[in-house]
């Protein structure tokens, strides 16, 4: 009976120690994870879990861990796991909708932030990511009430407002979107996307000054954010006329991603501005190299080249810039003009025929087209040039029909 007795005592001790052992490793977990030791969060979770295998919170805070690590399915099966345990928690929903929204998982993410606020209808971040979804769906009314609805239950969530934002700019509702933002900053002022985003509704608004003012901000909180020394720069270089501004953040923004192509166009832009034209070149041909599927690089590269007496590589830039954008009609222009300078008549009746396709009531297209026409002799044709330009209301057609045409 004593020897029993002792058995009985034993067991109940061990399994008062397995315990101990398991809320042990959880309070290591939790102190690595808060200290973002997220591997040994992994660890001591797993082996609180190996000591009390239904152990909910040792679950629910490696799935954390996991998700920090973007270990997204691993993540998935653990807070599944949370939710077998306990179908009524909330958070497990909830970050199991993160970790599929890493996957790229959108729809199920959204079920899952759907059932987090069936569960906890105060759930104001799930209300927020369900909105991020709706939005990115191009659901800006179903996007709109989730924002409202975080907001209601929350009046000081800075991503509600930051979302919200992003969803009025969208919709081009700038002065709503700039209102959001100002609010995401007075909850977060180190919210350096909400300055560069304000940034972008002031500029829409036509509030320059205060745009590149929004972007310093942003670059002040975060001084690596290449895209505001761009868009800083172009604020300057088009807006505020301040060329030599421009010039060095955009300097600054290439020298942060030296394969930013538009970075490295706009300082071009400004180098030309500034009267650099061989600067401006170089730096064309640089974004040329990087991305060379934007006829814009091959127009603007064309207009140095002009200005510096290549008249070959100009005629061949604007040409490219017509292949990548056959729409490009100023292009079409600088390449005819280029090629009457050359007396290439014949190449610059086929810049002329591309304007007409895309403007086929230009005038003037059809009156030059018709002068290069008759000096390559093609009478026939040079008439019926002439005619349409005459009919579009060219003064000038009409006199040389009465010269050629009789």
């Amino acid at each position: 009976m004593k020897k029993t007795l002792f058995f009985i005592a034993g067991f109940f001790a061990l399994t008062s120690c397995k315990n101990e052992g398991s809320r042990i490793f959880e309070i290591s977990g939790s102190e690595k994870f808060n200290h973002h030791d997220y591997k040994g969060a992994v660890d001591d979770y797993s082996k609180a879990i190996k000591i009390e295998s239904n152990d909910t919170v040792a679950y629910y805070g490696r799935g954390k861990a996991h998700l920090e690590l973007h270990d997204y399915k691993a993540a998935i099966t653990d807070f599944t796991k949370v939710i077998d345990l306990d179908v009524r928690y909330a958070p497990a929903y909830e970050k199991r909708g993160d970790a599929r929204l890493g996957l790229g998982n959108d729809s199920m993410a959204l079920i899952d932030y759907d059932m987090a606020v069936t569960m906890n209808p105060r759930d104001a971040d799930a209300y927020v990511k369900m909105g991020d979804i709706l939005a990115k769906q191009n659901n800006d009314t179903g996007a709109l009430v989730r924002f409202n609805k975080a907001l209601a239950i929350d009046p000081k969530n800075s991503a509600a407002y930051y979302s919200r934002g992003l969803n009025n700019a969208d919709l081009d509702d700038f002065k709503a979107a700039k209102a959001d933002f100002t609010k995401a900053i007075e909850m977060n002022p180190k919210n350096a996307a909400a300055y560069t985003h304000r940034g972008m509704a002031n500029y829409a608004l036509k509030n320059y000054p205060a745009a590149a003012a929004d972007y310093s901000k942003a670059i002040e909180i975060n001084p690596d954010d290449e895209k505001a020394y761009s868009e800083r720069g172009l604020i300057k270089n088009m807006r505020l006329h301040d060329h030599k501004g421009a010039l060095a953040d955009f300097t600054k923004a290439i020298s942060l991603d030296k394969n930013d192509a538009w970075a490295l166009f706009y300082s071009g832009t400004a180098k030309s501005t500034l009267g650099d034209t061989k600067g401006a070149l170089n730096d064309y041909s640089k974004a040329i190299q990087v991305d060379p599927k934007h006829a814009e690089f091959y127009y603007n590269r064309g207009i140095v080249k002009s200005k510096m007496g290549s008249v070959d590589g100009a005629i061949e830039d604007f040409d490219r810039a017509t292949r990548v954008n056959p729409r490009l009609i100023a292009a079409y222009h600088e390449s005819a003009r280029l090629k009457v300078q050359q007396e290439d008549y014949k190449g610059a009746i086929e810049s002329y025929t591309g304007i007409i396709a895309i403007r086929p009531k230009d005038a003037g297209a059809y009156y030059n087209r018709a002068i290069q026409k008759y000096l390559l002799g093609q009478r026939a044709e040079v008439c019926s040039d002439l005619q349409m330009a005459k009919d579009l209301g060219s003064t000038e057609a009409f006199r040389k029909i009465r010269e050629w045409c009789r």
